[in-house]
């Protein structure tokens, strides 16, 4: 069982990830905001996995990750970009500091499948 940070600003995909998620076994912890992500992301206890979405107020998923990356509680931090967009409109930035890319309308599977490997 993975403890997962779980950021989208979308409450239904949130919602319905987050129980998939928790259905698969793991612990889970959603964040609306990019602001709330970092906030949590820093207590204890420690993440296993962070899952993003690319597209957020304010802050988007590449920027986000960086703010991840920047601080030492959280730059270790395996991610996973979960997002809507097609493969190829992921930057090459974020991809360079993420673990893994999967698109949402992929079955829930994958993504359960890659926490697992990450978190493992």
């Amino acid at each position: 069982m993975a403890r997962v940070l779980l950021i989208d600003d979308d409450a239904e995909i949130r919602e319905t990830t987050a129980i998939r998620l928790q259905i698969g076994g793991h612990h889970v912890i959603s964040a609306a905001s990019p602001q709330e992500a970092l906030t949590v992301a820093a207590g204890q206890p420690r993440f296993d996995v962070a899952v993003l979405d690319l597209h957020l107020p304010r802050v988007n998923g590449d920027e986000l990750l960086d703010l991840l990356r920047e601080n030492s509680a959280t730059a270790d931090l395996p991610v996973v970009f979960y997002s809507a967009n097609a493969p190829h409109a992921t930057s090459v930035h974020g991809l360079s500091l993420a673990d893994t890319r999967l698109t949402k309308g992929r079955p829930l599977n994958s993504l359960l499948a890659t926490i697992s490997c990450l978190s493992g």
